[in-house]
């Protein structure tokens, strides 16, 4: 099998998301899973939490990327939920909704490798100077992922109007 089929040929959408997201992430994700006929797993990644495992040759489970969550954890991805809900009422496209642990573009990637994604979906970063000090301290999500992933990244430009 070769490295196209394995990512291109049956694996459902990954798509990173967050409070406040631009609904235009989310329809984009939604054409595209449509056009493939596959499902889109959207998963938020929980800042304020760290994956299980610090050791790298320790065993990985699939477990080890859910976030043990507090109250504000889960009311944030609640609301993350809720809003998901609302933006894909209707839709033909089989959808779910995961909540994970640590570093976002680790946890997507990872996400994406447990599932054998065919894609990653995720948005690029605002305009603004809070944006710029915000990456500047946490980085790209999107720059991380185009750089250091095997699979296909579609990166979603987000202008001065996305809301």
């Amino acid at each position: 099998m070769s490295e196209s089929e394995t990512h291109l040929d049956d694996g459902p959408i990954v798509v990173g998301v967050k409070p406040g997201i631009p609904l235009r992430i989310i329809e984009t994700a939604e054409r595209t899973a449509a056009s493939f006929g596959c499902e889109v797993v959207f998963a938020y990644v929980e800042l304020n939490s760290a994956l299980v495992e610090l050791d790298d040759t320790e065993l990985r489970t699939r477990e080890s990327l859910d976030p043990k969550m507090d109250d504000e954890m889960a009311g944030v991805a609640a609301e993350v939920g809720d809003m998901l809900e609302g933006a894909l009422a209707g839709s033909e496209v089989s959808w779910s909704f995961r909540v994970l642990a640590g570093d976002p573009a680790s946890a997507l990637s990872r996400l994406a490798a447990d599932l054998s994604s065919r894609m990653l979906v995720v948005g690029t970063r605002r305009h603004g100077g809070l944006h710029r000090v915000e990456e500047f301290f946490a980085g790209s999500v999107a720059k991380s992922l185009a750089m250091g992933q095997d699979r296909p990244v579609l990166l979603v430009p987000l202008n001065r109007v996305d809301h």
